[in-house]
């Protein structure tokens, strides 16, 4: 445990005396845990919560003032770049973040179900010397090119933005069954 609370100290940039301060612990405690001493429960577990960036950023709003401002500013730039937003900028939780994470999958599990069907169909109208139709399909290919790496993209990591590639999905697998239709 030391040797972790160190790591985890160190990765903030923090002081044994801030890091014990903003964990609301005492300083000496810090120094004898490093030293190898082993915490108490309760302070083992405020220890390990410290690697969670979310828990950082929440002790930084309440206990931030214990820090000087250069030391704050200093955390909160490692904390921050760490730590997702929604949409509304305010931080995820992990449940929150885990929900993002599920949509993300199923889309893109999605997204290669649609392009499985757009090859086929390429090598199908290829086979059938239908240029015109195989020329769709490589349309629809390069669409899919375009969009799937959205899907987990930083910046899309929010419902609304998953949303509206989930309709970008429909539109364009809906567009590949109805020229499947057609060309049967």
């Amino acid at each position: 445990m030391s040797h972790q609370i160190k790591e985890i100290r160190k990765h903030y940039g923090l002081s044994q005396q801030a890091f014990a301060r903003l964990l609301g612990i005492g300083e000496a405690s810090i120094t004898r845990y490093e030293k190898g001493i082993a915490p108490t429960k309760a302070n083992a577990n405020l220890i390990r919560a410290a690697m969670i960036p979310e828990f950082m950023a929440g002790c930084l709003e309440r206990d931030g003032d214990v820090l000087t401002p250069k030391q704050r500013a200093s955390v909160e730039k490692i904390v921050y770049a760490e730590v997702t937003f929604d949409e509304e900028g305010d931080i995820m939780t992990m449940t929150e973040i885990y929900e993002i994470t599920l949509q993300q999958e199923v889309l893109n599990e999605k997204a290669a179900e649609i392009l499985g069907d757009i090859i086929n169909g390429q090598i199908k109208a290829e086979e059938e010397g239908d240029k015109a139709l195989a020329r769709v399909y490589e349309d629809m290919l390069m669409q899919m090119a375009l969009l799937k790496p959205t899907i987990i993209d930083k910046e899309n990591s929010n419902h609304e933005s998953l949303t509206r590639i989930h309709g970008e999905l429909n539109s364009i697998q809906s567009l590949c069954t109805r020229i499947q239709r057609r060309a049967a």
